[in-house]
């Protein structure tokens, strides 16, 4: 393709500089899969190594870069006769850069994204479930992994590089798939990798305290995830629209933006004051009882079921309700919804239940690394009635450190007993991070316990539990890693549970 042919279907994007009859084959943040006849684009936030990926595209014959104006003085940038030059946020131009020149795959697909800090995965899981169920060919794109149909590909990130998952989303079209369920992360949508993909339908879970280590504060975590329903705003496709779960940590200040946003894309709420809402939960350990309202559109009366699961806790009742309705409004039969969600696989590492040899005890293994995620797995043990809780968590290092007192407060009022012990602790020091953990405790608690070592600290919580009781173990989830140091180790807590389960 031509460098005419990109200014002329993207305005945003000019040439400063060149010919602009050269031709261009892809767009790459990334030297190592750079070619001689694509499109370079500096990567955001290591400008301090600028220099030596420019020296690396000019080595391998690149010719065309993409900058914003403020990048014109950056050494090297002469050395390429082509440059192209944007307005627009410079993650954004490369996003719909990407997507233009894969072929512009979503227009031929039915992406639906799904933000929020909590439920990004489980939402995209049991909608992939759904679908798949009724017939349809779907893709999967998240934290755990990817899926293309039945193939599972190990990812390690929760939303791809705009230039990645643009192929990714080109080669699912060329397996004819017709739905993609993919978490749009707030670094995701603020860094412009999403952009300029074509959605059919947008979700939003909640806003809790994270990632603070990367938004200067929770008014930018909230225009990041905000920014899924500018992008379903400027999509083409027929019949789209968007979900917000109002009555949540978060939804009364999203409902308030796109309130003051006009849109005129139809933005569907789930509470009590929206279109959808559930209520009349039973919980118990072998599952999930509740009912889902569905306001009739156009007509004085609200349609009423009653929904099972084999999900737990109160949590999954909100997850599976927020699925079913997107998957109503997708245009599946309300029926066909509700039977398909009797029976969910478990989402590897959310609320992932490990029984012990003889059922009379369980652990409970999941992701919940914030505040709120750690407070809902608890609450959602406490209402299924244990006789004991035990809660295990630590938190990691090189991230947000004001969140590790608040999560000591929340394990104390929750729980039985605590065990604090080492997740990710990265480059910081593991004894400090649980220092820190424990000034949140409150003066004379003494229900707790520091074990640094996690293996060590599972197998610790497997012996003190008791019969009827639930061990929670709490952070890491479905990764099969630790990182200690700048080094990862091979470790999985349900490998962990299930070795301290055989032993005790």
């Amino acid at each position: 393709m031509k460098l005419s042919e990109i200014i002329r279907k993207l305005p945003e994007i000019r040439l400063r500089k060149g010919d602009i009859d050269q031709d261009v084959e892809y767009i790459w943040s990334d030297t190592r899969k750079l070619k001689t006849n694509d499109i370079f684009v500096l990567p955001e936030g290591q400008s301090e190594r600028y220099a030596t990926f420019l020296e690396s595209a000019f080595k391998l014959g690149v010719k065309t870069i993409l900058i914003s104006p403020q990048q014109i003085k950056i050494p090297g940038l002469d050395l390429f006769p082509n440059v192209l030059e944007t307005d627009l946020y410079l993650g954004d131009a490369y996003g719909k850069l990407a997507h233009f020149l894969a072929g512009s795959p979503s227009k031929k697909l039915k992406v639906v994204g799904i933000t929020g800090t909590n439920g990004k995965t489980s939402l995209t899981f049991i909608l992939f479930h759904i679908a798949t169920r009724l017939g349809k060919k779907c893709g999967l794109i998240g934290t755990v992994h990817v899926r293309l149909q039945d193939e599972i590909r190990e990812t390690g990130y929760t939303t791809p590089d705009a230039s990645s998952l643009n192929l990714l989303l080109r080669e699912m079209v060329e397996q004819q798939i017709e739905f993609v369920f993919i978490e749009m992360s707030s670094h995701g949508l603020k860094l412009g990798r999403t952009a300029g993909i074509e959605l059919q339908a947008a979700g939003f879970t909640n806003l809790t305290q994270d990632h603070l280590d990367f938004h200067k504060d929770m008014d930018d975590y909230l225009d990041s995830k905000f920014k899924i329903f500018t992008q379903l705003e400027q999509s083409s496709m027929k019949n789209k629209f968007g979900l917000v779960a109002s009555d949540v940590e978060g939804g009364e200040k999203m409902v308030a933006k796109l309130k003051e946003a006009n849109l005129s894309s139809p933005i569907y709420l789930l509470g009590d004051a929206g279109e959808f809402k559930y209520s009349h939960s039973v919980l118990s350990i072998s599952g999930s009882e509740f009912r889902i309202h569905k306001k009739e559109k156009n007509l004085p009366f609200i349609q009423v079921r009653k929904v099972k699961t084999n999900l737990l806790g109160n949590f999954n009742v909100f997850n599976v309700s927020f699925a079913s309705f997107i998957a109503l409004e997708l245009g599946f039969n309300w029926d066909d919804v509700l039977k398909q969600i009797e029976f969910i696989p478990t989402v590897p590492g959310r609320f992932q239940v490990v029984p012990s040899l003889d059922g009379s005890r369980i652990a409970v293994i999941d992701y919940a690394h914030t505040p709120d995620a750690l407070e809902n797995i608890l609450k959602s043990c406490v209402e299924i009635s244990p006789k004991q809780i035990i809660c295990l968590f630590g938190c990691g290092g090189d991230r947000d450190r004001s969140k590790r007192p608040i999560m000591a407060k929340i394990a104390e009022e929750h729980s039985d007993y605590v065990i604090l012990t080492s997740d990710n602790p990265r480059t910081e020091n593991p004894k400090a991070i649980l220092e820190e953990i424990e000034a949140g405790f409150s003066r004379g608690f003494k229900r707790y316990e520091t074990i640094i070592d996690r293996r060590e600290a599972i197998a610790r919580g497997v012996a003190l539990l008791e019969k009827d009781g639930i061990l929670v173990v709490a952070g890491k989830g479905h990764e099969t890693y630790q990182i200690i140091g700048k080094e990862k180790f091979d470790f999985f807590d349900y490998e962990e549970v299930q070795k301290a389960f055989q032993r005790n």
